[in-house]
């Protein structure tokens, strides 16, 4: 019997370098063998002092690029990266809403690697309240859980801590409390081993990895979460998600560097 395919829609920043963004999903959602949709949120680029610049996609385009995309097909899940404005935010809240997806998946990138602010001071309440809440998995890093849970996130003790902080608070928001909810706090930047915690409201669960020389390579974020994505589209518990999401990061993208 042939294998009813899998639609993951990604949501996120176009980039030049296509090693970040809406392009590191699409390669990522090939290897993980589901069928990708997208759409821009903002398009990224660099001034002549090499600063990084933004050019948010206006919220009626993004709303248009949103209907197009699921038009003929509703996704297995949805997976959201970079957004800026409030007003886009606004529209993916509406669009989750409107769509019910089964799985949403959230990268919440809220500073670039450099530390500076990406999102509208003004919509980040808004995001953590009404966007945040609506997912499945978020995926914050060791700086954005830092952000999130108000407190220092750099063991794996304070990396529990902190999710189980970001989960009571998310929770609070959601219209469902019945629907999962989970916090991946990604232990890429800890010293030593790199470290994942997820946890969904009753014990963590750790997963350990090996360091490699390039995992803080761009786009690294991106590709985890759209094969977390991919993995829940498939039917995929989240534990079992992680798994499969480490896995393919270390065959298909540490191991490239």
């Amino acid at each position: 019997m042939e294998d009813v395919k899998k639609f993951v829609l990604t949501i996120g920043g176009s980039d030049p370098s296509t090693h970040v963004g809406v392009h590191a999903d699409l390669a990522a959602l090939a290897n993980c063998g589901v069928e990708a949709l997208s759409a821009v949120t903002v398009i990224t680029g660099h001034d002549e002092n090499g600063a990084l610049t933004l050019h948010p996609t206006p919220a009626d385009v993004l709303s248009q690029q949103l209907s197009s995309a699921c038009r003929n097909q509703k996704p297995n899940a949805v997976k959201i990266g970079l957004l800026v404005t409030q007003a886009n935010t606004r529209v993916l809240v509406w669009f989750l809403r409107t769509l019910k997806p089964e799985h949403v998946v959230i990268d919440p990138i809220l500073h670039s690697s450099s530390g500076i602010a990406l999102m509208e001071k003004k919509a980040v309440d808004f995001y953590r309240q009404q966007l945040l809440s609506m997912a499945t998995l978020i995926t914050p890093n060791l700086q954005e859980a830092s952000m999130l849970a108000g407190m220092q996130v750099n063991t794996t003790e304070t990396m529990q801590t902190a999710a189980k902080i970001i989960y009571t608070e998310l929770v609070r928001f959601k219209s469902d409390k019945t629907l999962p909810f989970y916090v991946l706090i990604k232990g890429g930047h800890l010293e030593g081993d790199p470290i994942d915690v997820l946890y969904g409201g009753k014990s963590a669960i750790l997963f350990s990895g090996k360091r490699f020389s390039s995992e803080g390579r761009r786009g690294s974020g991106c590709r985890f979460s759209s094969a977390l994505a991919a993995s829940l589209a498939k039917g995929d518990d989240p534990a079992v998600a992680v798994k499969k999401a480490k896995d393919y990061m270390t065959d298909h993208v540490y191991v490239l560097s």
